[in-house]
């Protein structure tokens, strides 16, 4: 099992009060809006991944993300990105992420947090399939300045 690679939904648990927080009527749109866009975020990482597009991997994560994987030291921006050029230039090893199963995005005003499955399949250079991974994720996306949502901690474990 490959413990050392984080699968990108995951994160620590944050409790959200208030999900969807504003008395005024007018709230709804805007998290819909945050969630579609997350969503389609998330949606585009593993075509990223896939392509080897590390600066792309890297972009969906904030500056000061916080990357959590079982008996792996945490990991952060920079750490997570050198690992990822290490990961995707690997010459013996094909590793591909199928789409994300999103099971809940909560937005609570600038923060929210994202319920998923990650799959993974490492493949020999032959294709040959050595190894598929679920991994189960919870990620704690915030709202940046430039109002993009990015992952400030992300914690997976596989299932």
């Amino acid at each position: 099992m490959i413990r050392w690679l984080p699968a990108i939904g995951a994160v620590a648990v944050l409790l959200l009060t208030g999900c969807g927080n504003s008395d005024s009527g007018d709230s709804e749109p805007s998290v819909d809006a945050d969630v579609a866009a997350i969503t389609e975020a998330l949606n585009a990482w593993p075509e990223a991944f896939n392509a080897r597009d590390v600066a792309a991997v890297c972009d969906l994560f904030a500056p000061d993300v916080s990357v959590i994987y079982p008996d792996s030291a945490d990991r952060d921006y920079d750490a997570f990105c050198t690992q990822m050029q290490g990961v995707l230039g690997n010459q013996e090893r094909v590793f591909t992420y199928g789409p994300p199963d999103i099971r809940e995005v909560l937005v609570d005003g600038d923060l929210a947090t994202v319920q998923l499955i990650w799959t993974l399949t490492v493949r020999d250079t032959a294709g040959a399939v050595l190894e598929t991974v679920e991994e189960n994720g919870l990620d704690v996306f915030r709202r940046q300045d430039d109002g993009r949502w990015k992952i400030h901690v992300s914690h997976a474990y596989p299932l």
